[in-house]
């Protein structure tokens, strides 16, 4: 297999990964763009489990997702994914999801750093990886310098404890979760309104933390979301719309 070239892998939408609806979570999109991203890193070499051996990690930083159309349980579906040239602090992948008709249904660009675990800062990134990133092949979509705003006065809110279940490899709450505590205060109907959704991690999250999920409508049929840790500390933020 050509590892520069596009990367891709087919799944099958499980019950576990619908809500109600019968349609997938956004939490759940997020987790098999985060396993294809890692099967493709294995791939060439910067799998998390080498970069751990050298006291590195990846660490999500944005994800700016465009859904067209929701696959439904036990449809199929095919994710591409390509890393691309970006610096030496921060990285892009690629992703597009494809229907059983081969038609595009979504879209996402990730943003990455490389973060030292005992410090927990950013580090340059190795030469090897920046010599493997794509230079030549666009992104799905336009880079996104935009500032999200705070939220001051939520219109709606929800308390979450941090359970043992929401970490990851890295011992902090994986990416997913925060989409998931982000929808929680929504109201019915308004998640499968949302076909655009920009969202920053700005803060790690541990076991034991208790997070307030705070929201803002607006009257764009939008919403911006703010989680906040027990700290008062803004830990992501996002938005979510239907334009």
């Amino acid at each position: 297999m050509d590892t520069a070239a596009i990367y891709s892998e087919q799944f099958e939408v499980r019950a576990s990964e619908v809500d109600t609806s019968g349609k997938i979570t956004l939490s759940s999109v997020c987790s098999l763009f985060q396993e294809v991203a890692g099967n493709h890193a294995l791939l060439l070499n910067f799998d998390i489990t080498d970069l751990h051996k050298q006291g590195l990690t990846w660490v999500l930083h944005r994800m700016d997702i465009k859904i067209h159309e929701y696959p439904k349980w036990r449809e199929s579906i095919t994710i591409e994914t390509w890393p691309a040239a970006g610096d030496a602090l921060r990285a892009y992948r690629n992703y597009r999801i494809l229907n059983e008709n081969g038609d595009e249904i979504a879209v996402c660009l990730s943003y990455w750093m490389m973060i030292n675990m005992k410090t927990r800062r950013p580090t340059r990134m190795t030469q090897d990886i920046l010599n493997t990133r794509l230079s030549d092949r666009e992104h799905v979509l336009p880079i996104n310098s935009s500032k999200i705003p705070k939220i001051e006065e939520p219109s709606s809110e929800k308390i979450i404890p941090v359970r043992r279940s929401d970490l990851d490899m890295n011992k902090h709450v994986n990416n997913a979760r925060y989409l998931e505590w982000m929808e929680e205060p929504l109201n019915e109907g308004q998640i499968y309104r949302t076909n655009k959704v920009d969202i920053i991690f700005l803060r790690e999250s541990v076991y034991g933390d208790t997070i307030t999920s705070q929201i803002k409508a607006t009257e764009q049929a939008s919403t911006f979301h703010q989680l906040k840790n027990q700290r008062d500390e803004i830990i992501a933020l996002a938005s979510f719309s239907d334009i």
